[in-house]
């Protein structure tokens, strides 16, 4: 028997019982016209312990929704699109640290848009979908979410806009929450000061309140049970054995500069462990992923102690210590643009190119028009980044994800294609990790965009901060944070920005309970202090855009023609434009609104396209000089193509009378021939010309 829930105030109707009855949870969201189906099941016992709970949640668009078909020649959805990827990262990530500490089952979340008016924020309705499913079922979650998008409208922040205004706006970020406090946030800005992101955080805590409260009086008018946790493992014991073993006095030579020869103490303090559980785990009483488990766990409650105890980090930093910084560009000779970031252990490589309209990115969306992608961070994080060996099979949802972030980083600081008509694509390539690579991506992009001339309005910086709680109940706000930092952290929060205000940012909590405002504002603070302290090492490197483009870069140049004229310059399906392109080597794009973008590898080329367009349009200087081609003969002169496309006349009186008898003898069609303009009409298109070899019978 199915049941509706219904809230007028969210706007929102679920209904249960109806749809996907065999899953342990499904909901059936409906808001406007938008539909969406999120199901989880888990699996009836935990398998072997693989180290983790393994949790796959994942989103998914079907283009029907919005009445389109799949782009491409195949017509079925195949693997997830970057979109799809992003918004199964946005649900995943609040929802992954509201489990038990010793639940291990395996969980499978899957939301799925079944309608789509165009006008709906559907990332934020998943999230509320895949918060309902999980509480409406047994599995245990702590539970339920919210979740709300601030969009700066016109100078106002809004919640939960229409679509179109998020793509029109400068800012928006979307946060979500607990009963507890926020919990994850992630968005752009653009100058956004931490003071107006606090005030959202507690604006949207507001809002997240209101739909957990719904959410919890549907959970309890269904009489929802969760399960009991069932488990072979006695982790208690085990747990108290580890405590036995890992005093504080071992966990202390932890602390070293290097980040090897940390690691090296830490094999050591394992193997340490695994000796001092030696015969049971050759009796096989308990496994290497359960000790290796609760050796990790314990050191997140030790290390926090010993920072507060020593006010250090574990490579002997401040808490508020940037690592040391050096930076160059121009260190790969054959591309637009490069550079090396490197702050610590973390070192990343990017190279610029810059392309043509054509070689920007066509987005497909589910909702709303296809568009042109003018701007790309591809981000890789090859194995060898942190010395392992592992397979490499395409790129991980975290690459996307991280380049995501550095990308938007840069929204609001590129110029327009009015302004820099280039398509630019920003490869970064991680060379060594210790923590924060997605930020070092973001200096490392900026440096190689002004190596490469491009006019940014202003530097980008980004820093990953984290937080840590020790027994005394006391938070440690770390900045710079190292890997290991932020594995046993709390908290992992990303900021990039200029040094007027952030522009990109992205909050992971992973404390089960709430953060204070007095904890962000102070982590707020301290990453506005490391960022502008990072942008003034890059300033040490490069202060500016260069004023000239990459001479190995396509040369551009862009002009305006009216609209009703470029018909007259693509021709008869497309064979002047073809001509000209093919004449020129030059790359032309010509866009609805008359704008037209020449793109060449030298000067000559694009000058001799423009030309061409220009004279084809009309735009011809009386007095100015070509190099015609003879296109014909005429009892009353001779027709000469200035460009294919575009003749005038040498009358007939101003060739001399000798040469006019033997005119057809001495010149051919196809001859080329210097010319004059003396006239041309703008409203007839006529043009008249002059050639002075004709005049004075230079030609024998």
């Amino acid at each position: 028997m199915s049941k509706i829930f219904k809230s007028s105030e969210l706007g929102i109707e679920i209904e249960l019982g109806k749809y996907a009855r065999q899953a342990d949870g499904s909901v059936w969201l409906k808001s406007g016209d938008n539909v969406i189906l999120s199901t989880v099941v888990m699996s009836k016992e935990a398998k072997e312990f693989m180290g983790f709970l393994p949790l796959t949640v994942e989103y998914r668009e079907r283009t029907s929704a919005a009445g389109k078909f799949p782009g491409g020649f195949i017509k079925r959805e195949g693997r997830l699109s970057e979109r799809e990827i992003l918004t199964s990262r946005l649900i995943d990530r609040p929802i992954r640290p509201l489990f038990p500490k010793y639940f291990f089952n395996e969980v499978q979340l899957l939301t799925t848009v079944f309608s789509a008016d165009g006008k709906a924020s559907l990332d934020i309705l998943s999230l509320l979908a895949s918060s309902l499913s999980l509480s409406l079922s047994s599995i245990p979650f702590f539970g339920p979410i919210g979740a709300v998008k601030f969009t700066n409208v016109d100078g106002e922040w809004k919640v939960n806009v229409d679509h179109d205004s998020v793509l029109k706006s400068s800012s928006s970020i979307i946060i979500a929450g607990t009963k507890d406090g926020i919990c994850m946030a992630e968005g752009y800005g653009d100058n956004l000061s931490e003071k107006e992101f606090v005030e959202l955080l507690l604006k949207a805590d507001d809002e997240i309140q209101k739909q957990i409260n719904w959410q919890l009086e549907i959970v309890k008018e269904m009489g929802v049970e969760k399960l009991e946790l069932k488990t072979q493992v006695d982790w208690s014991h085990w747990e108290n054995k580890v405590k036995e073993y890992l005093k504080h006095e071992l966990v202390e030579p932890l602390f070293v500069v290097d980040k090897k020869e940390r690691n090296e103490r830490l094999e050591a303090l394992r193997n340490g462990l695994y000796e001092f559980l030696s015969e049971d785990l050759k009796n096989g009483k308990v496994t290497y992923p359960v000790v290796l488990f609760l050796f990790d766990s314990e050191l997140k409650d030790i290390i926090p102690d010993l920072i507060s105890k020593k006010n250090a980090r574990l490579d002997l930093r401040k808490l508020n210590e940037v690592r040391p910084i050096s930076s160059a560009v121009g260190v790969l000779p054959c591309v637009h643009g490069s550079a090396v970031f490197q702050r610590g252990e973390t070192q990343v490589l990017s190279s610029l190119t810059l392309g043509t309209a054509q070689d920007s990115q066509t987005i497909e969306p589910l909702i709303g028009d296809t568009k042109d992608q003018s701007f790309m961070i591809h981000y890789n994080f090859p194995p060898f980044a942190t010395g392992e060996v592992r397979p490499m099979r395409g790129v991980s949802r975290r690459e996307v994800g991280h380049g995501n972030l550095a990308q938007t980083s840069f929204k609001n600081v590129l110029p327009s294609q009015k302004d820099f008509p280039y398509t630019e694509r920003s490869v970064c390539d991680v060379l060594e990790s210790n923590g924060s690579s997605s930020m070092a991506t973001v200096c490392s992009t900026t440096l190689s965009l002004m190596d490469a001339g491009v006019p940014i309005k202003d530097m980008v910086g980004g820093i990953a901060m984290g937080l840590m709680k020790d027994s005394s109940g006391k938070f440690h706000v770390l900045t710079d944070i190292l890997g290991i930092e932020d594995g046993l952290g709390l908290m992992d929060f990303k900021v990039a920005g200029t040094d007027k205000g952030i522009m990109a940012i992205q909050m992971d909590v992973k404390a089960k309970s709430g953060l204070t405002k007095d904890i962000l504002s102070n982590a707020l603070e301290q990453a506005r202090e490391a960022r502008v302290h990072i942008l003034n090492e890059m300033k040490k490197t490069l202060s500016a855009p260069k004023k000239e483009v990459s001479s190995l870069a396509p040369k551009v140049s862009s002009f305006s023609v009216p609209t009703d004229k470029i018909g007259a310059i693509i021709g008869p399906g497309g064979k002047t434009i073809k001509e000209i392109i093919a004449k020129t080597g030059a790359q032309i794009d010509i866009e609805d609104n008359g704008t037209v973008n020449v793109y060449s590898k030298t000067s000559e080329s694009s000058k001799e396209a423009e030309k061409w367009i220009k004279t084809l349009i009309g735009d011809i200087e009386v007095g100015s000089v070509w190099d015609g081609t003879i296109a014909g003969f005429a009892d009353f002169g001779i027709f000469v193509d200035l460009v294919p496309g575009k003749s005038g006349l040498i009358h007939i009186s101003a060739i001399d009378r000798d040469l006019q008898r033997t005119l057809t003898e001495k010149y051919k069609a196809g001859d080329p021939l210097k010319v004059k303009v003396l006239d041309y009409d703008k409203y007839s298109g006529k043009i008249r010309l002059f050639a002075s070899e004709l005049a004075t019978k230079s030609k024998k």
